[in-house]
């Protein structure tokens, strides 16, 4: 069995400068590490995402593509959706879906980054009788 010890997605993009300013100045993501090709983020709670720059002759083949925007959403968990989504709005960030509430327990908006990324920024609220049974308490 593998155990990891943490998660954190690597999304290959066109450019880091762009993506690093985005998430430094909107999120306030810290850099881990940075170099030419890739940069580490980290956030005060914890939370960490990487981008790897595309055509990248020392990686693998594998990690040459750079993200086409489809089949993929970060999530990240807020307190407060509403503040975060008037926040965004002062940024003129490119929301993508407006805040609402979902039956299933979120409240949440979306934004996309420079290179495509849809960022689910979900604030968790009580679900709805019928989905409060696929929840674990753990």
């Amino acid at each position: 069995m593998i155990h990891p010890n943490s998660s954190f997605p690597v999304i290959i993009v066109k450019q880091l400068t762009e993506i690093k300013s985005f998430y430094l100045n909107n999120f306030g993501f810290n850099v881990a590490f940075e170099n030419k090709w890739y940069i580490h983020l980290i956030s005060q709670s914890g939370v960490q995402i990487g981008f790897l720059l595309q055509n990248q002759p020392t990686q693998p083949q594998i990690f040459h593509n750079s993200f086409n925007g489809d089949g993929f959403i970060l999530s990240l968990e807020v307190s407060d959706a509403e503040k975060s989504y008037l926040e965004a709005k002062e940024k003129k960030l490119n929301i993508v879906l407006e805040l609402k509430s979902e039956d299933w327990g979120q409240y949440h908006f979306c934004v996309q980054d420079p290179n495509g990324v849809n960022i689910d920024i979900v604030q968790a609220i009580e679900p709805e009788e019928e989905y409060q049974d696929g929840y674990t308490s753990e």
